[in-house]
């Protein structure tokens, strides 16, 4: 569930839905947005034989770059830090804070990012406390 931009795939709107979720950016492609099915990123590492950006001499990209300062603007998340937190700590460790980042602590459900609520209680999160690291 780790895109490889460094989005956190288990986090998103469309794998959160109670009816036909998403199976993340390297799962099948039914149930996910056109923009998903679409996406350049996932092409681009494919093509590369990586699985992360990061892993890439031209991290990061002009691609990444712009994908990037549309997160920070619209979600306060970086996908870049995400991909260098990645490269840095390994996937096991990583998953744990990303786990713990996005659980809600009023009832353990999964916060979204792109709605910044929980998927269970609903919720609404405020960006403090629901992005620490």
């Amino acid at each position: 569930m780790l895109a490889p931009c460094g989005m956190t795939c288990s986090v998103c709107y469309v794998h959160l839905k109670q009816r036909k979720p998403c199976t993340g950016c390297r799962g099948r492609d039914k149930g996910k947005p056109e923009h998903c099915r679409k996406c350049e990123i996932r092409d681009c590492t494919a093509n590369h034989q990586i699985n992360f950006c990061f892993e890439c001499s031209s991290f990061p990209c002009a691609t990444i770059k712009r994908l990037d300062k549309s997160y920070r603007q619209r979600y306060q998340v970086s996908l870049v830090e995400n991909a260098l937190r990645l490269k840095t700590i390994g996937m096991n460790p990583y998953l744990l804070e990303e786990q713990i980042k996005w659980t809600c602590t009023r009832c353990g459900g999964v916060i979204s990012l792109h709605d910044q609520a929980c998927s269970e209680c609903g919720e609404k999160m405020q960006q403090k406390e629901q992005i620490k690291k």
